[in-house]
């Protein structure tokens, strides 16, 4: 039986962390093959108070936390290459080397070659909303999304080797409403608002989120709590560590907040559908 593979291709350092920590770790630790691809050098972010003198080297610093953050949770790390396009209105936006300002086949390609050399059966990227709009993200998910489609045809990127091989997954990151509308009543309760949150004040908590019957797959990751911690901790540039989620006791988190939540994009499901295993019927036979 031929071995499970992951391939996550994500927009950030720290993003692979924060985000689906968790389930990059307990598949790790079961035997998957994990990869993964991180699409920018993070040098258009933010940082956390008392990191202000990073800035000058920020991709650096942050390619530092990257690699510290892989070795803790498992797994290959590939790097596309690309600048970090900054937020929405970043002047970043604008710089010729912006990672949504390339172009598009080549970048797409890019991930075809990592996909044709790793041969997954279960790709996962960011949704197409980015999440909270990130413009990384979304070109993230836009790429991802025609590489998976194009990977396994001979026609697209012939160029490109090793052969062809299509992918018997997409998933998509992705979180519930039910969860942001909790966290904005709890923002409120203690005098914050919650349409300007984070560092730089610039995310709307109340416009992100999905309906919970469109998330299909649901991976908990209780036993991996401490892991996906110290793998966000390991960014600290970008507020790792203890400072992160303040709101809720962290005791109550680990026994009712420790899933992480997709998509099923391919093969397509109805709304409603569960799953707990992004493997779940899928055929290892090379």
């Amino acid at each position: 039986m031929a071995q499970k593979r992951l391939l996550v291709v994500l927009a950030h350092p720290d993003d692979e962390s924060f985000g689906m920590g968790g389930t990059l770790a307990r598949y790790a630790d079961e035997g998957v093959d994990v990869h993964i691809a991180i699409a920018t050098d993070g040098v258009a972010g933010s940082v956390a108070g008392g990191y202000e003198h990073t800035l000058k080297e920020l991709a650096a610093v942050r390619r530092r936390e990257l690699d510290k953050a892989i070795e803790i949770l498992g797994g290959t790390l590939h790097m596309l290459g690309y600048r970090d396009s900054g937020y929405i209105g970043d002047p970043a936006n604008q710089h010729p080397e912006a990672f949504i300002n390339s172009d598009f086949m080549e970048a797409t390609g890019r991930v075809v070659a990592l996909i044709r050399q790793v041969r997954p059966q279960v790709v996962v990227t960011h949704d197409e909303t980015g999440g909270y709009f990130h413009p990384d993200h979304i070109y993230c998910w836009k790429i991802t999304h025609a590489a998976f489609e194009a990977a396994g045809d001979p026609q697209n990127y012939p160029e490109i080797g090793p052969a062809p091989y299509q992918p018997q997954r997409l998933y998509y990151t992705a979180f519930s409403n039910r969860m942001v509308k909790l966290f904005a009543l709890l923002m409120r309760l203690r005098g914050q608002d919650p349409k300007h949150a984070g560092r730089n004040k610039d995310i709307d908590w109340t416009k992100i989120g999905i309906d919970p019957r469109k998330l299909n797959a649901y991976i908990d990751y209780r036993r991996y709590w401490d892991v996906k911690r110290a793998a966000g901790a390991a960014h600290p540039s970008q507020g790792g560590g203890s400072s992160r989620n303040r709101m809720l006791p962290e005791s109550i988190q680990r026994r009712f907040m420790a899933k992480e939540t997709f998509i099923r994009a391919y093969p397509p499901v109805p709304d409603g559908y569960r799953e707990y295993d992004l493997f779940a019927g899928v055929n290892l036979a090379d």
